[in-house]
Order: structure tokens, then C-alpha cells, then sequence
């Protein structure tokens, strides 16, 4: 009779564990349900939103459609104007001779590089610290003296290269520009004379400046 009782209590613990497990999918399943039937969908974020997209939360399909990942053409309908002097741009990696580097890192997705709903470091839409070092590593390795004991995630933020306009530190534009003074000249606001028409200041009269004049 132990035995027996041994049995029925291991079965009917399996049957309570089989049981809180279909329990908790059913709820799961109608918790989906609910978030489709009332447009709530952030609570499928699967992480913190980007400070540049966080308006986006309540309006999923600005960016996605249906679960698809992102595509460059819905980034594009934003970034395009800012992306027209690219310089890690398409055309840049088409070119055979960064095939290699296009291996290292398929940079012609913009998802690639931006990370939506993983939270790496604050700037913008979330971005690896190091990721300059994907393909750029013997910089601070020893190609570059200048560049020797810098840490691998200081390229951005640092504040001194942005890798999608790095112009003014391309050996192009360097050599455009050896003859210019290395500092730009200090601004200064021009002399500027004001003369008045009237002596003193007119009395206030709210009735004339916001109503026209009427009462």
C-alpha cells in the first residue's frame, strides 16, 4: 500500500506541474492577445528605447512591420538628408578594395551598427563602445603613434571621430588643408550703433499692441 501511495503521489505531482505549466501559457497567450486587441505593444520592447527614437514607443509601426527587423529604407525616411555626405557610405564598401572590411562587419545595414532596445552606452541609438575596433584595432595597436595608449572605446566618445562624416581627419582633406592656420581665427561680434527715433519709451498700452488698437 506505500508503494501505491508513492506512485499516486508521484503522478499526481507530475499532473499539478503539467497543469500550472499549460495555466501560466494560457495566461501568457491572453496577455499577447490583450496587447494586439488594445494596440498596446510596448510590452513587447525587448529592451530600453534609444533617446533619439524614444517617441517612437507608442507608435511601433513607424519602424516596424509587423516583426520584421528594420530595414535601411525606413531609417533612410528619417536620416536621409543627413546621410548625404556619408563617409562610410555604400559606395564606399562596393568598392573591391574594402571587401575585406565588409566581411569584418556587414556595414551596408544600418542594424548592423545601431542596436534599438539593448542598452550599450548613452549617445543616441545604441551603439557598441569599441566598435571602431572591428576593423581600425592596429590604431591603437601600434599603426599610429599618435594614438598609442588609447582605449578601444575612446574613437566617439571622446568626441573626436564620427564615423559617418570623418572629414576633417580623412588624409584627403588633410592635405587639401596643410596651408591652413591649424586654429581657425577667434570670432568677434562686430561694432554695431543703434540709433533711436524716440527719446524715451512709449507707455505700455496692452489694448494697442495685442488687440489692435480696439477696446
Amino acid at each position: 500500500m506505500a508503494l501505491n501511495g508513492g506512485r499516486f503521489a508521484h503522478w499526481r505531482s507530475i499532473i499539478s506541474f503539467k497543469l500550472a505549466i499549460a495555466l501560466a501559457c494560457i495566461a501568457l497567450i491572453g496577455w499577447f492577445a490583450a496587447a494586439f486587441a488594445l494596440d498596446n505593444k510596448q510590452v513587447f520592447l525587448p529592451g530600453e528605447t534609444s533617446v533619439g527614437h524614444y517617441l517612437f514607443e507608442t507608435s511601433c509601426n513607424s519602424c516596424h512591420e509587423g516583426f520584421k527587423p528594420v530595414t535601411n529604407d525606413t531609417c533612410m525616411r528619417c536620416h536621409e538628408a543627413e546621410m548625404a555626405a556619408d563617409a562610410h557610405g555604400t559606395e564606399k564598401f562596393r568598392d573591391p578594395r574594402w571587401a575585406g572590411e565588409l566581411a569584418r562587419l556587414e556595414v551596408l545595414t544600418c542594424t548592423t551598427c545601431h542596436n534599438e532596445h539593448v542598452h550599450m552606452f548613452d549617445r543616441g541609438v545604441h551603439l557598441q563602445p569599441d566598435l571602431c575596433m572591428t576593423c581600425h584595432e592596429g590604431i591603437i595597436t601600434g599603426d599610429l603613434k599618435s594614438h598609442d595608449g588609447f582605449t578601444a572605446d575612446g574613437c566617439w566618445t571622446a568626441g573626436c571621430h564620427n564615423f559617418h562624416d570623418h572629414r576633417s581627419i580623412s588624409t584627403g582633406f588633410l592635405r587639401q588643408n596643410l596651408d591652413q592656420p591649424p586654429m581657425l581665427p577667434v570670432q568677434v561680434l562686430p561694432e554695431r550703433t543703434v540709433l533711436t527715433e524716440s527719446e524715451t519709451a512709449p507707455a505700455p498700452d496692452l489694448a494697442q499692441e495685442f488687440l489692435g488698437g480696439g477696446s
